[in-house]
């Protein structure tokens, strides 16, 4: 990638760098950083088993100990997605880097840079986002600590762990090392989350500018091939001077006809470019897709159970409240890139019909049919070829948790 196109993805680059998923970075560390952060949290997760199984018919624990064996998996299928898949993602920077030297047109490189620019504020939120409330979620288990320096009792408060976990050894004792072993494998997590999350946003961003240019230049096509004719048309009258001017009148408009011709052509180019993009994009996530969405309802599910079961409970209810929140704002954050790439790719079809199309040419027209059925149908994005990514999707998710935590409330 150059590094001209490379400093707008700087923040990308620092975050897949941090796991080991950047396509340009060694095979060592694309080797050893995902070995590493999937020791961690497998250590983690085994030790959550042994809880379980030691505190069999605790339903509490059990479904808690389920619920972080079922978020590392998801958080893991986003790893190894990205990590066993070098070549296609390297292919789609590669891409990314082709289509800033094809859309070369000043307005299509402002819009480029537009959204760009728009995607790297969001990664900046979305990771800021991430990493406070994970940050602050951190602090519960040592909130009694900092509660006994700041407002003391006659007797120290006692102990919490960050998840119910078991590594038959003292547990006051090794208090601080398993606390440690908790916040390294949670920010492991986390750090998983936030790398694939944004990788995902900034492709799907880049998809929508390409269908953006392709719109811009369809609505103002007579415009820019008045901007064209004027040079043709100059050039063409220092070489013949002596032309009446009914031959002037025709030459003009033959020009402005291979103008608006050779502008649908270039404007079929690229939108065919942007399918392209739109549908390895969607080949290379569809299964990782598929599998996160698939832990995050049975995920909701679990987390809907336990506030239920906690409502008398206002630290617990809090903390599972909190839990939900964020998986509804997960689902959220895979299901808006798909709206956004799907609306944008759309557009192309209203953009077409909002153009001068009855000033042109029949040759010119029947190309702009050829643009109006390949934009009838919209890109998307889906998770395992079955669950659209989008807006009304995530809508009816919602409602039916909404349902499912009202039932849960009414038979307790």
């Amino acid at each position: 990638m150059q590094s001209d196109i490379l400093r707008y993805y700087r923040v990308n680059k620092t975050f897949m760098s941090q796991i080991g998923i950047w396509p340009y970075q060694s095979k060592t560390m694309r080797i050893l950083i995902p070995i590493l952060l999937a020791i961690i949290d497998i250590s983690y997760v085994t030790a959550e088993m042994i809880r379980m199984f030691d505190t069999w018919g605790n339903i509490d624990i059990a479904v808690e100990c389920i619920l972080s064996t079922i978020i590392v998996i998801a958080c893991f299928t986003k790893l190894f997605n990205l990590s066993f898949r070098t070549n296609e993602m390297r292919y789609l920077f590669s891409l990314i880097d082709y289509h800033w030297q094809i859309f070369n047109n000043p307005t299509d490189v402002e819009i480029l840079q537009n959204y760009v620019i728009f995607c790297r504020k969001v990664v900046i939120f979305y990771a800021t986002y991430v990493y406070v409330s994970t940050s602050l979620y951190l602090l519960m288990p040592i909130s009694p600590q900092i509660l006994d320096i700041v407002m003391p009792l006659n007797e120290s408060r006692p102990r919490k762990f960050l998840f119910e976990v078991e590594y038959h050894i003292d547990r006051e004792k090794y208090y601080y090392f398993i606390l440690f072993h908790s916040y390294v494998a949670v920010v492991a997590v986390m750090s998983i989350v936030v790398c694939a999350d944004t990788t995902y946003i900034a492709y799907v961003q880049h998809g929508c500018s390409l269908f953006a240019a392709v719109g811009y230049r369809l609505e103002h096509i007579i415009i820019v091939s008045k901007e064209h004719h004027h040079l043709s048309r100059m050039s063409y009258r220092t070489k013949n001077e002596e032309k009446t001017c009914l031959d002037m009148e025709i030459e003009d408009i033959y020009f402005k006809q291979q103008t608006v011709f050779r502008e649908l052509v270039i404007c079929l180019r690229k939108h065919q470019l942007a399918i392209q993009y739109a549908r390895l994009l969607e080949s290379s996530f569809m299964l990782s897709t598929g599998i996160q969405l698939s832990c995050n309802m049975i995920a909701l599910s679990l987390i809907g159970i336990q506030v239920i079961s906690n409502l008398d409970n206002t630290e617990d209810f809090i903390r599972y409240i909190s839990l939900c929140a964020g998986a509804f704002f997960h689902l959220l954050c895979m299901s808006l890139p798909g709206q956004r790439l799907m609306d944008h790719s759309i557009n192309i079809f209203d953009k077409t019909c909002r153009s001068h199309w009855y000033a042109f040419s029949l040759k010119s027209k029947r190309l702009l049919r050829i643009l109006l059925y390949r934009s009838i149908v919209p890109c998307t994005l889906t998770a395992s070829k079955i669950y659209v990514m989008s807006m009304a999707n995530y809508s009816t998710v919602v409602q039916t948790a909404m349902s499912y935590f009202m039932t849960f409330s009414s038979l307790k």
